[in-house]
């Protein structure tokens, strides 16, 4: 029979994993609009990056706070340690950070801002991605094992 902490952590995983799915698309949106970043007048490009701003605010601020909430905490504890999410409570700082330039970014095209505003937000657009993509990997990489049993939590606390 499964612990109530083993069954908490599997069902977490199963959430973690079905909640990465269900955020390539948007994800995979942000080189999507960044390719429009020349293409497309600043007037267009603002409205194509509100729609994936919605999109994020919609869908990757509530995953990260719900990451924060409970499968940190529930990492940190397996491992013994609040060492195990450090980096990655890092990575969600580093990506609103990101998030608060891409709307400072879409301000910009508001205001009909052209080629200087283009190739910063194509820039921006790009690290962002990258770094969404690098934490949504540590994390699958780095924090799935635990729930699925790879961390023996008998065995006690993760030692270097």
């Amino acid at each position: 029979m499964e612990t109530t902490g083993a069954h908490a952590a599997a069902v977490e995983r199963r959430i973690l994993a079905h909640e990465h799915r269900q955020l390539e698309p948007l994800v995979e949106r942000l080189e999507t609009v960044a390719g429009l970043a020349g293409p497309l007048s600043a007037a267009e490009l603002a409205g194509a990056l509100r729609s994936l701003l919605d999109g994020l605010e919609k869908t990757l601020l509530p995953h990260m706070a719900w990451e924060e909430q409970f499968c940190y905490p529930e990492f940190e504890r397996l491992a013994g340690t609040s060492w195990a999410t450090r980096y990655l409570r890092i990575q969600h700082q580093q990506i609103h950070d990101r998030l608060n330039q891409l709307e400072a970014d879409w301000l910009l095209l508001r205001g009909g801002q052209e080629h200087h505003a283009h190739v910063d937000l194509r820039r921006h657009l790009h690290e962002t991605h990258a770094l969404l993509c690098s934490h949504m990997e540590q994390d699958e990489q780095a924090l799935l094992p635990f729930c699925e049993g790879e961390h023996d939590a008998a065995a006690g606390p993760l030692t270097g």
